[in-house]
């Protein structure tokens, strides 16, 4: 018992001490503010057609703004994620200067990948009309996803970037570009995963070209921003091997990619233990997405 209990002291403290490796790091640190935040919880933004409806978290920092903004798809294997299960990572970003909004899609049972790619698009476009109010910088915008939301915020990016429309997604060239990406235990490579009953449940009976075209590592292009992605060396449920893949084809299409490898994490266990893997992801998006003394943009209508 006593030393069973040692055992898993060890393990804490392990993991606690962030075993982590990071793959291009930079090499010098990039230094954020630190401030306080306000929060406008259950924002309605339902694109039209949309149903259930859908709603945003709106974090933004008590200065005077604009702010980079960062929007936030969350995890729940493409079907329960909600904006409120993103409030740590939400309030970790508020405090360092970025505005955060936190936005959700219909579950998979309701619509398929294409219908939640249409919800964050109409999210997009939502925050992009409510600019202003919120002081929010269009000019300086990030994605940032977890688990499937990272999928999803990867797809987006990939598919506002690209010169031309990729086939079979929506693609809405009035909105701002993307500077940049964070995705965390994100399954890229759904053509690899074909057995698993969530991608199931999404995809239906797709085969393998339409889980392919579905799938971020084969829709890399040298259009696409940075790249930040982490990963739990251990996970069970998204190999780390896809992230690897991803960071090889990021850079054979000459796309700046960090890749954040936490060791001895399984999938729950990279989002219990995530603050070294969010440090580092914020320095990233500050990095690319903030650039302080940039002109601030706000969309033509009110």
């Amino acid at each position: 018992m006593r030393a069973s209990r040692l055992l898993a002291m060890a393990l804490a403290a392990l993991l606690a001490a962030g075993c982590a490796r990071h793959v291009n790091a930079p090499a010098e640190t990039m230094p954020m503010p630190e401030t306080r935040f306000r929060v406008d919880n259950g924002v309605r933004f339902t694109p039209d057609g949309a149903e259930p409806a859908l709603f945003a978290d709106i974090y933004t920092p008590v200065t005077l703004g604009p702010y980079p903004t960062i929007v936030i798809v969350p995890a729940g294997r493409w079907e329960t994620g909600r904006a409120r299960d993103m409030r740590f990572v939400a309030e970790f970003l508020a405090q360092r200067g970025f505005a955060a909004v936190a936005v959700e899609h219909r579950p998979a049972s309701r619509g398929d990948l294409e219908a939640q790619l249409g919800d964050l698009l109409g999210a997009l476009r939502w925050i992009d009309r409510h600019a202003r109010a919120h002081r929010l910088d269009m000019q300086r915008v990030g994605l940032m996803g977890f688990e499937s939301g990272g999928h999803l915020a990867t797809l987006l990016a990939l598919s506002q970037s690209a010169a031309q429309p990729l086939p079979g997604f929506a693609r809405d060239p009035a909105l701002p570009s993307v500077r940049a990406v964070v995705a965390g235990g994100a399954p890229v490579d759904l053509a690899a995963m074909a057995d698993n009953a969530d991608v199931s449940r999404l995809m239906g009976a797709a085969d393998a070209e339409a889980l392919r075209r579905a799938s971020p590592l084969h829709r890399v292009h040298a259009q696409a921003p940075p790249f930040f992605l982490f990963h739990g060396t251990t996970d069970g449920y998204v190999p780390v091997a896809q992230a690897e893949a991803m960071v090889t084809r990021l850079e054979r299409h000459g796309v700046p990619v960090q890749l954040y490898r936490m060791s001895l994490r399984g999938h729950t266990t990279t989002y219990l233990t995530v603050s070294g893997a969010l440090q580092a992801g914020a320095r990233f998006l500050w990095r690319h997405v903030a650039e302080p003394g940039q002109q601030a943009a706000y969309p033509r209508s009110p």
